[in-house]
């Protein structure tokens, strides 16, 4: 009996040392369970996050000039997903082709009595994820450009022109170099190749998001303009100041050029307006930008 007792004793005990260790092993499961539940949540959350700050794109803009309310504009833009697939405007369209992630033609229509006229064709070509050439035609002239880093890090872009007559192809002696920082283009230093001239482009930025940082492929086409009067497509932020300024001017006269763009923002750091002024501070546009 007093056996019986004693193996009933040490049942319960097992028993109950059993069930506490199923209940801890429990409570860490269910801690292993909230974990990954919550990983995952939080990498949905932070992946649809991203995804959704990649497309934000600029959908219209309206170019308004203060002085000439008839000259007013909307430019409209077609996006598959992030990549641009056209742009259109009273004045002219422009289709966009891509070859995998990179923008590999572009090609521009005049309008001229409600007709669209082909005059400009442009292709891209890269290396190693960098713009290396560029080769257009515009009214029926070819003309191509080679892009090269230096040790410095600068860009050298040099031209060539075709000759359709000869059907030989000629280097331009004039020759323009890149500076970018943070992935904006910040001086453009360009020898005239005659009459002894060189001139500098330099640009200022602010530290917000350019409204087209999130179109791929656009960050590669370094020195392109593209359409209108955006002519810093290609940077990661806002173009605040454009000066042009001769370094050695030889018997050429130039005169003073500068523009300033002032910002507002969306609460996501996008512009949602911009005036351009220009030396004087005489308004030359304002671009109201929809995403």
């Amino acid at each position: 009996m007093t056996q019986l007792c004693l193996f009933v004793e040490r049942m319960s005990y097992w028993k109950s040392f059993l069930l506490h260790v199923i209940q801890m092993n429990m409570k860490k499961y269910l801690s292993y369970c909230w974990a990954i539940v919550l990983f995952v949540l939080f990498s949905c959350s932070n992946e649809e996050y991203v995804e959704n700050q990649n497309m934000i794109l600029p959908k219209v803009l309206k170019t308004i000039y203060p002085d000439s309310p008839s000259d007013n504009f909307e430019t409209n833009i077609v996006y598959n997903e992030n990549k641009i697939v056209k742009v259109s405007n009273k004045f002219e369209r422009i289709d966009y082709s891509y070859s995998g992630n990179f923008i590999s033609a572009e090609v521009k229509y005049n309008i001229q009595n409600g007709k669209e006229v082909k005059y400009s064709e442009t292709f891209y070509e890269y290396e190693n994820e960098s713009l290396k050439t560029v080769s257009k035609i515009l009214n029926g002239e070819q003309m191509r450009y080679v892009y090269s880093k230096n040790d410095d890090g600068s860009i050298n872009m040099e031209s060539y022109i075709f000759d359709t007559q000869t059907k030989k192809e000629s280097k331009n002696p004039g020759l323009n170099v890149l500076t970018i920082d943070n992935g904006n283009l910040i001086n453009m230093v360009s020898e005239w190749g005659y009459n002894d001239v060189i001139t500098c482009s330099r640009f200022q930025y602010d530290k917000y998001n350019n409204a087209f940082k999130n179109v791929l492929g656009f960050n590669l086409l370094l020195g392109q303009e593209i359409f209108g009067s955006e002519i810093n497509i290609s940077s990661f932020n806002n173009l605040t100041r454009h000066s042009y300024s001769p370094i050695v001017s030889g018997s050429i006269v130039f005169e003073p050029y500068s523009c300033t763009m002032v910002y507002e923002y969306n609460k996501k750091s996008y512009p949602i307006k911009k005036i351009t002024y220009d030396y004087a501070g005489r308004i030359i546009n304002i671009t109201e930008y929809e995403y």
